[in-house]
């Protein structure tokens, strides 16, 4: 996931940590799953929380997400709040040694400047192969930035390999029509399957310096909280 105060260097989808690629799968009916991690690069740190949801019922084809960040950039300038809401929905599942698509659109905004933010819509597709082992992620998508009113093309690729039982590795790219790519390398380690992972990476911006390396650590729990 990246927020707002961080798209020059990232994707503005909301992806399943450790990875910024976003895959075609929602929760289940009833289930939900919080991701909080915390993301340090060399101009800022910041914090978040995003809860998301299937509710079942006539929702249970969307999961939807609303989260919190702190932003504090280092220097002078004080730390302020940023959200995001969004909306995610699957065309065709995911499923093993197959493949997915899927539809998410998100709103990324800032303290002080109301609801009106920074729109995205992402189209992202998944291929399963070796019964799941390797999991393979494109998106392409489009965002519209509320500061300047400006419209750009975004992509990202990678894929994730299950290493052990408890063990992913993920490796991707991605980027914007007007700038530089990144590339990113991750894991993911199951503490208590199918509820609670540890999740860490760590980036930088293709042919850039050390300014532009960033890190991130966190975790996720799931679980079937609406049923």
């Amino acid at each position: 996931m990246c927020t707002a105060s961080f798209l020059s260097v990232c994707t503005p989808a909301l992806a399943t940590r450790p990875m910024v690629v976003d895959d075609a799968s929602i929760e289940s009916p009833g289930n939900c799953q919080l991701e909080s991690w915390t993301q340090r690069t060399a101009a800022q740190v910041e914090y978040w929380a995003v809860p998301a949801c299937n509710f079942g019922g006539a929702w249970q084809s969307w999961e939807l997400s609303a989260g919190l960040g702190r932003v504090k950039p280092d220097g002078p300038d004080g730390a302020y709040r940023s959200g995001v809401l969004q909306a995610k929905t699957v065309f065709r599942p995911l499923q093993t040694n197959g493949w997915g698509i899927g539809l998410t659109v998100a709103n990324q905004f800032r303290q002080g400047a109301g609801v009106a933010g920074d729109l995205s819509v992402l189209v992202p597709a998944s291929l399963s192969r070796f019964d799941d082992r390797l999991l393979i992620h494109a998106n392409l998508g489009w965002l519209r930035a509320h500061a300047d009113h400006r419209s750009d093309l975004f992509w990202a690729g990678g894929a994730a390999w299950a290493a052990r039982p408890r063990l992913t590795l993920t490796l991707e790219a991605y980027g914007t029509a007007r700038g530089r790519a990144l590339a990113q390398a991750g894991m993911r380690v199951t503490l208590v399957p199918d509820r609670l992972a540890l999740d860490a990476g760590i980036g930088r911006r293709i042919g850039g310096g050390e300014s532009e390396r960033y890190a991130t650590v966190g975790l996720t729990f799931a679980g079937p909280v609406l049923r």
